[in-house]
Formats: C-alpha cells, sequence, structure tokens
C-alpha cells in the first residue's frame, strides 16, 4: 500500500516537473521572440514596448556610434535595438568628420544605417597621372577605370585602369575605318559604358551629323549607325546582356541590336519618343502626341511579343512625359514624369503580352516647381528615386517611404551623379562634393576639379577626379579616404 502511494506521488512529482519545464521553456521562447521583435521592458514606465533594429555600418568601420546622449559600447559595424521614434545619430572616429543624421526608428522594423561615410579632416588630393587635356571623362559600372577623349578631335579614347594610388594607362586609337573620315568638324565624346564594364559608347559628330560607334578595351570599334543602316535618335545598352543595344531611330521606332552579329530587329515599340531599360532587361517607354494630343506611356517586357500600355495622358503636346520601370528586391517601382509632375508607383506587371490584371499603387508625389529636367533610380539596387528641376533635387527612399529636399553647394543644372549605391555627387564649376542620398553630411573633396566625372575605388578607399592645376596642368589625381 505504501509503495502504491510513493509511486502516486512520485508520478505526481514528476508530472508537475515536466509541466513546469515545458511552461518555463515555452515563456523563454516567447521572451526570445519578444526581444527578437524588438520589446524591450521600460523601467521608467513599467510597461513592456516594442522598438526597432538599427543595423550601423561605416567606412572606414571601427567607429564610436552616439544614440541621442548615449553613447554605445560597439563600434561599427554592429547592430542594436532602439526605441521607436526620432533620435540623432552620431557616428565618429578619430581624424575624421563627425557624421550625423535625424532618423526615426519604427517599431518592429529595421532602419539600415550600413552607408557611412567618414571623410578624413584633412584631404589631400595626389597626382597619379598628367593627362594633355579633358574633353570627356566617363568612370566604369565597376569602378575599375575610366574612359577619357582628351581631344575631341581626334580619334583615340584613353582607358585609365586604377588601383589604390596607381593609374594604368592605355591609349586606343579607333581604326580609320569604322567612323565616317569625309566632312569637318569631327568631335568624338565619351556617352557612356556597358554594364560589364568592357565596352564604351561613343558619339561622332561631323558636319551636321552624328554616328554612334562601341569601342572595347582592346580598341576594337563597330560603327553601329553603319552596321544598321539607319540614322539613331538614342541608343542605349541593355542592363541584362551587354551584347544587346537598343535604339531609338528617326522613324520613331524602338528596335534592338545585336552586337554580335550585328543584327537588327524590328520595330518593338512605335510611335515612341523616348524609352529607358531597365536592369531586368524590360523597356519603359513614351510615345508621340497623337492627333488629340494624346500620349501613352507603357513597358516592353524581356522577351514578349508585344508591348502594354501602363497609362495615357490628355493635352500633351509640347509636354514632357517620362516613364522609368525599376526592381527593388522583387518588387517593381515606376517613375512617372509629367510636367513638373513626379509620380512614384509600387506596380505589379505582368508580362506586357499577357491580359493579367495591372495593379497600381502610389507611394509619393516629389515636390517640383518647374518641369523636370532629369529623373530616375540609384543604381545597383534602386533603393532611391531622384528628380531635378534645373539646380533643385528631391529624393525618395522607398524603403522608408521618405521625400528629401537636397540642398547641393554647386547650383549646376547639370544631372547629378551616383559615387555609389547611397551617395549623390556632382563635380561642377570646379567643385567636387558628394553626400549621403537625402542631401545630408554633404562634403566639398575639391575646389580645383575639371571635367564632370569623378569615382570612389572598389575597395571604397580612394577617390579619383581631374583637376586643373594654377599652372594649367590637368592631372588625374586622388584623394585616400583611409588606410
Amino acid at each position: 500500500m505504501n509503495q502504491q502511494k510513493n509511486r502516486r506521488k512520485q508520478r505526481i512529482k514528476l508530472t508537475f516537473t515536466y509541466a513546469v519545464m515545458t511552461l518555463a521553456v515555452l515563456a523563454l521562447a516567447v521572451v526570445c521572440l519578444m526581444l527578437v521583435q524588438g520589446y524591450r521592458l521600460d523601467f521608467d514606465r513599467g510597461t513592456v514596448r516594442q522598438g526597432g533594429m538599427m543595423q550601423f555600418d561605416s567606412r572606414p568601420d571601427g567607429a564610436t556610434i552616439q544614440i541621442d546622449a548615449a553613447t554605445l559600447a560597439n563600434r561599427t559595424a554592429t547592430r542594436i535595438v532602439a526605441t521607436a521614434g526620432q533620435h540623432t545619430v552620431t557616428v565618429s572616429k578619430d581624424g575624421f568628420v563627425p557624421w550625423q543624421k535625424q532618423v526615426n526608428v519604427k517599431a518592429g522594423s529595421i532602419l539600415w544605417l550600413n552607408y557611412v561615410k567618414l571623410v578624413p579632416t584633412s584631404i589631400e588630393a595626389k597626382d597619379a597621372m598628367e593627362l594633355a587635356s579633358l574633353d570627356s571623362a566617363a568612370a566604369a559600372p565597376d569602378k575599375s577605370r575610366f574612359a577619357v577623349i582628351q581631344n575631341k578631335q581626334q580619334p583615340a579614347v584613353d582607358f585609365l585602369k586604377v588601383d589604390n594610388d596607381h593609374i594604368e594607362h592605355k591609349q586606343r586609337v579607333i581604326p580609320a575605318d569604322s567612323y565616317t573620315a569625309d566632312g569637318a568638324n569631327h568631335s568624338f565624346a565619351i556617352e557612356s559604358w556597358s554594364k560589364d564594364s568592357k565596352r564604351v559608347l561613343i558619339s561622332h559628330s561631323f558636319d551636321d551629323s552624328k554616328e554612334y560607334l562601341i569601342v572595347d578595351l582592346d580598341g576594337k570599334a563597330q560603327n553601329i549607325t553603319r552596321d544598321i543602316g539607319v540614322q539613331i535618335s538614342k541608343l542605349a545598352f541593355d542592363k541584362s546582356d551587354s551584347q544587346n543595344v537598343y535604339v531609338l531611330t528617326a522613324d520613331s521606332d524602338v528596335r534592338r541590336i545585336r552586337l554580335s552579329d550585328k543584327t537588327l530587329s524590328g520595330p518593338l515599340i512605335s510611335d515612341a519618343s523616348d524609352f529607358y531599360v531597365s536592369r531586368n532587361g524590360w523597356i519603359s517607354y513614351t510615345t508621340k502626341p497623337n492627333n488629340s494630343g494624346e500620349r501613352t506611356i507603357g513597358y516592353l517586357s524581356k522577351g514578349a511579343s508585344k508591348p502594354r500600355a501602363l497609362q495615357t495622358f490628355k493635352d500633351m503636346a509640347g509636354r514632357s512625359l517620362n516613364l522609368a520601370i525599376e526592381e527593388y528586391y522583387y518588387d517593381n517601382f515606376a517613375l512617372i514624369t509629367h510636367g513638373k509632375m513626379v509620380a512614384v508607383k509600387k506596380v505589379k506587371l505582368p508580362a506586357s503580352d499577357s491580359t493579367d490584371e495591372l495593379q497600381q499603387e502610389l507611394l509619393a508625389t516629389l515636390p517640383l516647381a518647374t518641369d523636370v529636367s532629369y529623373a530616375g533610380f540609384s543604381p545597383n539596387e534602386h533603393l532611391y528615386v531622384y528628380a531635378q528641376a534645373g539646380a533643385s533635387l528631391v529624393t525618395y527612399n522607398l524603403e522608408l517611404r521618405s521625400i528629401a529636399n537636397v540642398s547641393m553647394k554647386t547650383t549646376a543644372t547639370s544631372e547629378i551623379a551616383w559615387l555609389d549605391n547611397s551617395h549623390i555627387m556632382r563635380v561642377s564649376g570646379g567643385t567636387f562634393e558628394f553626400g549621403d542620398y537625402d542631401g545630408t553630411n554633404m562634403h566639398t573633396m575639391a575646389t580645383d576639379a575639371v571635367g564632370s566625372a569623378a569615382m570612389q575605388s572598389s575597395n571604397n578607399r580612394f577617390l579619383y577626379y581631374f583637376r586643373k592645376h594654377a599652372s594649367g596642368k590637368i592631372t588625374a589625381s586622388y584623394i585616400k579616404m583611409y588606410d
């Protein structure tokens, strides 16, 4: 009898122990889940509040982080959970100008501050190579080199490969049989690079004509205008396949050229006034006004048999209209410029030859006082949108859904450029400046710049630009950002 009672007590005791352990494990799992989601105990208020994750990184790393009045124990790169709301973030390191920004932390979300670029307090430019002159230049997408035309009247391209503080120079003379040598007033200019950084597009103007050449790193040249036998109004590389280029002909057709076999497609889009090629190879386009003054924007998905209209605008004769579509983390976004109105939309676009439903969500309209001069997406990730009207510049963060009116020190009306995925820059009127996408932390790096090209090295440690010395000498120069 006593043995049965003892066994019963042991079973009850074990059951109770297991139940307590199970509940403890469940409670611990709930606590861990809440911690991961940013919940913390607010001792002052005696409540549990949800915060947001802040992810930090900087160039150089090892920088001190201060949030409001509190200095973190960890240095960049690191992350913390902060209370939801407005905060002042300061990132600093000895020998560098402090970086500071007002940020808004949202409960349960991640705020990425992984683009902090610190500038040395003492900026010194050093020469890497002297040039005879400088007429046009462009930086390769992979940050490996510049393409330079020193004298626009000479058929020669200089490729300047950068390696830290050293430049490897190779000049490529454009073969005489690849361009039209007749006529007068010859002028060569760098237009753009292919996505793979292996070819440059060069425009050649003579008399009242223009032709387009593609020159590779070995100097091999291809005359696109001559190959297809039609006049070209615009040419753009296919960002998804560097063997393809798209052209807008004088007949207002968008066509594709295959460089490897010099083949020209039939009209992909007709009555077009402009087009834009996205990273995935889709084409956004705008039509010319019809007899009623209506213009249409639309798209052609890669491999589709026909384009599809996205929206039609009335009374558009003589007015500007453009469309650009890009992808950011598997979502498509459309940037529509219509006079001085700029609309940013999140769109769900089926293949253009499909009858599936289109979906559009207006995210923002960007405030500009005059007609838009330039608009587009930041490179690579396409996280930011920009719109420019003269010297006025507005940017939009697709992730934070925030608008910023950007103030730059240069007042030039030339289109802004991107130093990297998150930093805008401009080289104009002798000034080379850059800063965060929203105009904060702007820095003047040089006041002796010439041309409009500048570049950051692939390891982030050097900035390259072209400068004109007091003596008139022009050099390719560099600024060392950190060791």
